[in-house]
């Protein structure tokens, strides 16, 4: 009986200290993290729209038709001359075949895709992570990404289905899939918000 209770004794003090020190590491590294992710969305969001423009954060971030589609943050583009706004930015995540696929995705007023950029991605290596390695030609001959191909397609006017209007990756039908829904359903929802707000 001694020897049971010692041992649980000796347990729970083994989970004490680990959980005290994994509470000193989450401390400490904590606000590193949230630096390398501002840092991140910081050059995501000038990736997108690169010029001279101010990027003012909603309050609230708008809602998209489709639920699989989760919109979490999102960015007014303003051109720093004229004041006028001239497009949005929004921080965008889909279910993808593996885990969820975080992204920045930017729409103009006129409804084209000024980028998108890849935050977090978990896909199958060498098929749906290609999504965003610079070096994944889906059109070879032009030099052209996956990421890449959605500039200039307008989310209003073109479908952005893989096989039709996009480019799929090889043996990656989801991953396509997933990101292709993902600007077309966010794009829809950003030049909704711009109309409404007369933008």
């Amino acid at each position: 009986m001694k020897s049971i209770v010692k041992f649980a004794i000796t347990l729970g003090l083994i989970a004490a200290i680990t959980g005290f020190a994994l509470a000193i590491v989450y401390k400490i590294t904590k606000p590193i993290i949230a630096a390398q992710d501002a840092k991140a969305l910081e050059q995501g969001l000038s990736e997108i729209f690169p010029g001279d423009y101010e990027f003012l954060k909603l309050d609230k971030p708008i809602t998209a038709q489709d639920p699989s589609v989760q919109i979490t943050e999102c960015y007014l583009v303003k051109d720093k001359a004229s004041g006028k706004p001239v497009g949005m930015v929004s921080r965008v995540t889909v279910p993808g075949s593996q885990a969820p696929i975080e992204m920045l995705v930017g729409v103009k007023s006129d409804g084209s895709v000024s980028g998108v950029k890849i935050l977090k991605l978990n896909e199958t290596a060498g098929l749906g992570a290609n999504a965003d390695n610079p070096k994944y030609y889906v059109d070879k001959k032009n030099k052209i990404t996956f990421l890449g191909q959605f500039i200039d397609k307008n989310v209003i006017k073109d479908k952005l289905i893989p096989k039709q209007d996009v480019i799929a990756m090889t043996g990656a039908t989801i991953t396509s899939s997933a990101v292709s829904k993902g600007v077309k359903v966010a794009g829809e929802a950003m030049v909704a918000y711009l109309k409404e707000a007369g933008q």
